[in-house]
């Protein structure tokens, strides 16, 4: 293990010759069939666990990859963490972090939804605190509040507010409260630990960055049905309180022209939700971007492989599904854009 930042980001530069070329993908989309997918996917990066996937499920292809991909993911996120120690260790696990809220917001939908244990499964992305074995066990809880006493047994620094977000969601049946306050709680913590962390500026930025990010996507979803301060996540920088509010409370597509000062400036020319969500994508990207090559012995060239291999997934989850189900090729391109 390695506190130095130059070791570490020589290391994650030799990861990153291993993410798929774009072409991967086109070739993907040209193919036939599902079958000629998975051929593919098998001679590249995630063949390893592809193979083992296959073995597990050989009457669930479609399982078989999303396991298979999840897994990289996970096997990828653990080699981060082994071969670094000290703050640069520290810092990486606070990028870790935020997998473990997707994960629980996951679980929380799907037992809100009455879906299946194969479902939620589908939905996890293990690459945090909670490993797979421990995911498993909380998504397989009988209901929430048992799925919130199988994370408070792992001392998990979001299982209080996971348990006290439950309590409230089955009081009142409110799941978007539910997600609001573990995004709180996670921005919360991870502000608390950077505190007692080395980092640079850069790195402070880019964590209010993606709170900003988090209070814009809300503010979209919800816009015309009004709303306060209650919603509104602390710790950006972008996105003030005033532009938050005045977000939700107008829903002309004049008052998105309060954006155009801000890093968000390209969410005010998006047409629909989901090219709004791929803007705010893009704007994170690039500043992860920017912070890689401004900070050569810094945090940014795992900022910015984290994100890459985070979209490759997704979009191979998507290519997946697209390819088993017949999904016409336009619609397909179209949603691998937005991924």
């Amino acid at each position: 293990m390695s506190a130095d930042f130059g070791y570490i980001n020589a290391r994650i530069r030799g990861m990153k010759t291993r993410l798929l070329e774009p072409s991967f993908f086109q070739e993907a989309l040209a193919g036939e069939g599902f079958r000629g997918f998975v051929q593919s996917l098998a001679l590249s990066s995630y063949g390893s666990e592809l193979e083992t996937a296959q073995a597990a499920y050989a009457d669930a292809p479609l399982r078989a990859v999303d396991e298979a991909v999840g897994r990289n993911f996970y096997h990828t996120t653990r080699s981060l963490l082994t071969f670094s120690s000290g703050p640069a260790r520290e810092q990486i696990a606070l990028l870790l972090m935020r997998y473990d809220v997707q994960n629980l917001k996951a679980i929380a939908r799907a037992k809100h939804a009455g879906r299946s244990l194969d479902d939620i499964r589908q939905a996890l992305f293990p690459a945090g605190e909670l490993k797979p074995a421990l995911l498993e066990n909380i998504a397989a809880a009988a209901d929430l509040p048992t799925a919130a006493q199988a994370l408070a047994a792992t001392r998990h620094p979001l299982a209080p507010a996971f348990s006290e977000a439950v309590r409230r969601y089955v009081s009142g049946g409110n799941l978007y409260g539910l997600e609001l306050a573990l995004d709180q709680a996670l921005f919360e913590t991870i502000f608390a630990r950077l505190a007692e962390v080395p980092h640079s500026s850069g790195f402070r930025r880019y964590l209010e960055l993606e709170v900003d990010a988090t209070n814009l996507r809300t503010a979209l979803k919800l816009r015309g049905a009004g709303g306060e301060g209650e919603l509104f996540v602390k710790g950006g920088r972008q996105i003030g309180r005033a532009t938050f509010e005045a977000l939700l409370n107008d829903p002309a597509p004049s008052a998105l022209q309060a954006l155009a000062a801000t890093r968000f400036k390209a969410v005010a020319e998006a047409t629909d939700l989901s090219a709004q969500d791929e803007a705010i994508r893009q704007t994170l990207d690039r500043y992860a971007y920017r912070l890689m090559l401004r900070e050569v012995l810094g945090i940014g060239v795992a900022l910015d492989y984290l994100r890459r291999k985070e979209s490759e997934v997704a979009r191979l989850r998507l290519l997946a599904r697209g390819k088993y189900y017949n999904v016409p090729r336009e619609q397909l391109q179209k949603e691998l854009g937005y991924a």
